[in-house]
């Protein structure tokens, strides 16, 4: 063997293992869904599945779960606490999040809703799409979904926000007291403040400390490289019918570009 081949190889080799197992794809060739979807696909990304000679290849379950929040995890390395504390203040507690979850109980989207859930009843149950891939798979997958579907990616909020994983304590108590890294639109002082009784500090720490502990996993992408599906738009029956009729094209044989 060459030189030049030995290296490559076991630069391959590398980059496979440097893969954390959570996030590795088990049943998709990651290089058909690229980051970013080039936009001369578009939404011909949303047909393709059709297009490969076989409609029943693609086919992928999805069915609507209710899952205790403190049993969910997350997939993307930040969640914002000011964001996530306002919700859980203004009245965020489970129900139907209309949030996407793979088939391991990683979020995809809706990060900052099952956060909110955490702080205001971590037993409170989140209503969502259950997808029968796993995290490794379905993040190339949705990403390539929300890119063909024209959504932006999504960084940090407006105004600053400082990551629950960075946070201490004292973050939330001054969020909540001050209004520190929480939306000036939204702050309400004396109904965060009213909130922050009605829980009590200890329970509330408990909670926030309980929130901590559910990592995301090792190498888990920063919020620019998750899927943006907007559930506002109704995006999220729109991708769960994509799926269940197997229009995407997500496993072998792939159509040909």
């Amino acid at each position: 063997m060459q030189t030049k081949d030995l290296h490559n190889l076991m630069r391959k080799v590398v980059e496979v293992q440097s893969i954390p197992e959570e996030l590795a794809t088990l049943t998709i060739d990651p290089k058909k869904f690229p980051n970013p979807l080039p936009k001369k696909i578009g939404k011909l990304f949303l047909k393709k599945g059709y297009r490969d000679g076989d409609q029943e290849d693609d086919v992928v379950d999805v069915s609507k779960k209710n899952i205790k929040a403190q049993s969910l995890k997350p997939s993307q390395s930040e969640i914002f606490m000011g964001k996530s504390l306002g919700m859980a203040i203004g009245g965020m507690a489970g129900g139907d999040l209309d949030a996407i979850i793979s088939q391991d109980n990683h979020i995809l989207d809706g990060h900052h809703r099952w956060a909110a859930t955490m702080f205001a009843d971590p037993s409170a149950k989140v209503g969502g799409s259950q997808v029968k891939k796993k995290i490794g798979d379905l993040i190339p997958i949705l990403r390539s979904v929300g890119d063909a579907l024209g959504n932006e990616r999504r960084g940090a909020p407006a105004g600053g926000d400082i990551s629950i994983y960075k946070a201490s304590f004292s973050d939330v108590l001054s969020a909540i007291k001050t209004g520190k890294n929480m939306d000036s639109k939204f702050y309400n002082k004396e109904k965060s403040v009213a909130w922050l009784e009605g829980v009590g500090e200890s329970e509330l720490k408990s909670r926030f400390e309980k929130l901590q502990s559910i990592k995301p996993p090792d190498g888990a992408p920063p919020r620019t490289d998750m899927p943006v599906i907007d559930a506002d738009k109704g995006q999220v029956n729109l991708v769960s019918d994509l799926l269940v009729t197997g229009k995407i094209d997500i496993s072998k044989p792939y159509a040909k570009n």
